[in-house]
Order: C-alpha cells, then structure tokens, then sequence
C-alpha cells in the first residue's frame, strides 16, 4: 500500500531542481562571458571560442599612399561554423570587405593606423587588429632600432664627428650613383629587411628618412634595450673589433676590402700569433691594443711608448674583449674623419735614437700610420756591444729605411753622406705603393683596394715607367761588382750574398757553424760573434728585415751594404762602382 510522500521527499526533490536551475544558469553566464571577455597577446585580440591567431602584413611600413597586403590566420573550437572575415580601417580604403586577404591602399597623411578584422562563424566572434605604420616606423620585434637621433641625446660628440663622415651620406651617395636597387639598402640605410616574417626590428620599405644612412646601429645593434629601463645599459648595445662587422657591406666585386683583408697578412689568428697575448707587445701585435694606442696619441699617451704602457694600459681584459688581428678597427676610425680615409692617426713618427740622432718623420701623409709599427724601436749601439737574442731591428723597419736612418753608421768614415729619404717623398708614402687601387672594371672585373697590403709593379709606373716586376726598376751602375748592370734588388741581393759570405767565412774561421742558428743568431750571441762581426753584420740583418730589397730606398741600401763589407774586409767591394752621393742607384726614374 503506497502512502503518501513524506514532507522530506519534497524537501530534497525541491533543493534537487533548485540546484539544477543554478547549474543551468551558471552554464549561460560561462557561455555569455566566453564571448564577451577578450585576451590581448601583441597586437593580436582573440576571444575563447575563436581566435586570431595572426595578421601578417607585406610590407609592414609602407610610404603615404602606398599599399599593403594583410593575411588573417584564425582557429576555432571544434564543432562551430565555417569561418567568415570582416575588415574594418580607420582610415585609407580596403579593396575589398571580406576574406581573410585584403589590401589596404593608405592615406596620404603619415601616422600609425589600425586595421581590424572580424572573425565569425555566425555565432562566436574573434577579433584582432594591426598597427600599421605610413611614412614611419613601427617596430615588431625587440630589440629594435632608433636611429641617430636617438643616440645623440647622449653621443652628441661622437654624432657630430659621424656626421662629417661617408657613412653619413651613404643614402645620398646611392641615390645619385644611377643604379640604386633595393638589395643595395641594408648597406646604405639601418635595419634594413624585406625578408618575409623577418620579424622586422627596422623597416622594409626605403623612405622612411630617419633611418637613412650609415648610422651608429649598423654597427652597434638595435639601441632599444640599451635605453628601454630609462638608464642605459652598456651590456645591451654591441661594440665589435671584428672585420666581419665591416665586411658584411665592404666586400664584393665593387669594393673588396674584407676580401682582400682576409688573404692579407694582417688576417692572422690571434690565438697562434706569438706576440699577441703579451702586454708589452699588444701595442703592435694585436688588434684591439693597436686600435687604442694609434686612437689616443697625447702627450699623455705617446705613440712611441710599446712596452707595456701608454694607451694599451686601457685595453680591456681579454675575457672581455678577446685577441683580435689588425682589423678593420685597428686603423680606421669608424666615428671620424679627421683624417684620410678615416685612419686613426697621421702623427709624427718619432723613430729610435740611433748614431746620436733621434730623428722624427714629418713626410709620409697617410702612410705614416703604417710606420707606427714597422720602424726599428731598437738601436744598434746596445745590441752591438752586448748582443741580444733578437739581434738586430725590431722586425720590420720600413720607415726607418725610408728615412735613411737607424742602421749602424759606425761601419763609415765620420761625415760619410749617407742618402737621405727615398719613398718618403711620394705622396702618402705606404698607402701609394701598397694600397694601390683600381677601380671596378665591371662583372668579373672586381675592384682593387689594396687591402692584401702586397706592394704591385703597377703602383710604380707612374714614377718607373711601364714595369712588369720590382727587378725592372733599374741601377745606374754595377754596384756589386759582377760585371753586369742589374734591377736595383738583384744588385742589393749580390752586395747581401757578398756580405754573407764573408760574415760566414769569419764565422768558420773560429769554428762556429751557422747551422740551426742562422747568421743574426750568431750575431746576437757575444761568446760565438765578435764585436765587428757584430757591426757589419747588424746592417745585413736590417735590410733583411726591411724586406723590399731596396726598393724603399736604393741609395741607402746599398751605402750600408757597401760600407758594412769594406768595413769588415779591409777592401772595397771588388769591381763596383760605390754610392757615395744621393740619386746614385737608380736608372729609370
């Protein structure tokens, strides 16, 4: 028998269906603010049933007037309706108001515009949008650029002197050129990148003239997270000694030099070369010390101090700043153009105090920025009385033989005339002979910059006539006395092999073999040479080391030559004719 439901059944059945009201009504508020409530990501606005996932843009900084494209990529949850776009623009006209492409042709009035686009799937709706920039600038990514301006808020002395520079002028010197491409941008403006989904920190279309130019973030990166705290932060800007940062744009068939720098002898590996790692050769031997020392020329700083003081006490600590090569940087002022070429210095060259002179190079114009390292910077008298275990110049004194000075002059009677500057007197000395330049003939037809740093026959006919190689340069005489008037090194080479042998015969006399030690390696060594031996044979090693076979300077080359032998021998160089006068030597000049 059934009774009748007790007052507890229709408590619960009442609290049951009140629950599930409250379920149900809960369930249309969580679908009512799906589709209310927005989350931002960018630029990008999606809601939870539909999202935009992205607005590519082709370019995504466009001059006034011009057009772009815009892709919309969207996704939903599974189960809704196909997709449908809807675009919207505050300004400019879309060539159509549907699909998930349009194109938006611009105003013609600069500024930063949003174009929106709809997502549908006739219930649900997702929304994005895209600032797009007109005649400006709008970055999309990070770091991103600047620009000039930006950086001369607090590089003001370094912007005026960058201002007076090529780099400066790069877009001009493009445009007016007459064949301006677009592939040739990145290396005449900043950030330059077309790259589709490049993520562009700069721009991608060229009028847009604040980054016009070589500017400072061409060569010291995106300036944005530099300053982006407010104070700047030295760690989030780049400051590169590597050629590579110059030989992305100074390369290729119109202006080779980072291709003819890497074949050239100062592409060394730092890590290999011995002297590099060691302070008191830094000055000269590696790159970032170099650029330091020939940067900072004061009387403070005297470009004569090497040994481990000077400007290449600020060197910074190679954990820092790691060994480089003769770089780009070493010589070359990327800041300023003061002088020629934007090279560091064309100071002075204060040469070794030798035979009582302490002779300074007042001529020379750019190349005396090579003859701040490759002078002799140690004289004879030391080494001749008390031998040293690199007897004879520091390696390399080309200036030194330019100038006619720094050899050992004791091998000559007093008031001997001895010659004086040779290539001093062209024009930029170095720079004209070894840096000779060509320019670009044309496809397969490269330029020439001279950056291999090798001297060419070519570079000496203006002076020398039509020439073919370095021997062509013709002597006056026979000055070695083998019968046959010669090119100006085969004479100097006969008066070295003359002098060799009688230095090698002395040796041999008092049983010291020259094997494994070469002749400076005896000269240095007081218990196997003797202090004439010594003297004689300090000027062999200097034109050793000098390297051109007289070329730098004929007449001096072969007085010591000359002097050193008879000085030694007691006799003149057998059948020669001897230089005693300046412009002696050479015929065809």
């Amino acid at each position: 028998m059934q009774g009748k439901p007790s007052k507890n059944v229709f408590t619960v059945l009442f609290l049951f269906l009140m629950g599930a009201l409250l379920v149900f009504s809960g369930c249309e508020k969580e679908k009512e603010v799906v589709k209310t409530v927005e989350v931002v990501i960018h630029d990008t606005v999606f809601v939870q049933i539909i999202s935009v996932d992205s607005i590519y843009a082709s370019p995504d900084s466009i001059a006034q007037g011009g057009s772009i494209t815009l892709t919309a990529e969207a996704s939903s949850m599974a189960g809704t309706g196909p997709l449908t776009f809807q675009w919207f623009a505050e300004a400019g006209t879309l060539d159509k108001p549907e699909g998930d492409t349009v194109t938006w042709k611009a105003p013609d009035d600069p500024g930063v515009y949003r174009i929106t686009v709809h997502v549908t799937d006739g219930e649900n709706i997702g929304i994005g949008s895209r600032m797009i920039g007109v005649g400006m600038y709008v970055p999309t990514s990070s770091p991103y650029y600047l620009g000039a301006d930006a950086c001369q808020q607090c590089h003001q002395e370094k912007g005026d002197e960058w201002a007076m520079t090529g780099h400066a002028h790069a877009w001009q010197t493009l445009q007016e050129s007459g064949h301006a491409q677009s592939y040739c941008f990145p290396c005449h403006s900043v950030g330059y990148d077309p790259t589709p989904m490049s993520g562009n920190s700069g721009y991608d279309e060229a009028p847009i003239a604040k980054f016009e130019n070589v500017q400072c973030e061409n060569c010291h990166g995106p300036g944005s997270e530099h300053v982006g705290s407010g104070v700047p932060d030295p760690s989030k800007i780049s400051i590169s000694f590597d050629a590579e940062l110059c030989g992305s744009c100074h390369n290729g068939e119109h202006h080779p030099y980072f291709d003819e720098w890497s074949s050239s002898p100062h592409a060394f590996d730092p890590n290999a070369e011995f002297p590099t790692a060691i302070p008191s050769c830094q000055g000269c031997h590696e790159g970032v010390a170099a650029s330091i020392r020939l940067a900072n020329e004061s009387a403070e700083y005297p470009l004569n101090v090497f040994y481990g003081g000077g400007a290449i006490s600020e060197r910074p600590d190679t954990s820092e700043v790691g060994l480089k090569p003769h770089t780009c940087q070493t010589c070359h002022d990327p800041h300023s153009d003061e002088n020629p070429g934007q090279v560091r210095t064309v100071a002075d060259v204060v040469l070794v105090t030798a035979n009582n002179e302490s002779p300074v190079i007042t001529e020379g114009g750019v190349g005396k920025l090579c003859m701040q390292c490759h002078h002799a910077r140690r004289a004879p008298e030391p080494q001749i009385a008390d031998g040293y275990a690199h007897f004879g110049p520091h390696a390399n004194p080309q200036a030194d033989m330019m100038a006619g000075k720094s050899a050992y002059h004791g091998v000559a009677p007093p008031n001997f005339p001895w010659a004086g500057p040779s290539h001093l007197l062209v024009q930029n000395s170095c720079k004209t002979c070894h840096l000779n330049m060509v320019e670009y003939g044309g496809p397969g037809v490269p330029a020439i910059t001279g950056h291999t740093f090798e001297p060419t026959p070519e570079a000496c006919q203006n002076c020398h006539g039509t020439i073919t190689d370095f021997d062509d340069i013709m002597a006056l005489d026979d000055f070695d006395g083998d019968g046959v008037v010669e090119g100006v090194q085969s004479e100097v080479q006969g008066l070295m092999d003359l002098l060799a042998t009688a230095l090698v015969d002395s040796f041999l006399a008092r049983g010291v073999d020259t094997t494994g030690l070469g002749i400076d390696g005896v000269l240095g060594d007081t218990t196997l040479s003797t202090y004439k031996e010594r003297e004689a044979g300090y000027n062999w090693v200097f034109i050793l080391d000098d390297k051109s076979k007289g070329i730098h300077n004929p007449d001096y080359a072969i007085q010591l030559l000359q002097q050193s032998y008879q000085y030694f021998t007691g006799q003149p160089v057998p059948n020669a004719a001897i230089v005693r006068e300046e412009n002696a030597v050479v015929g065809n000049f």
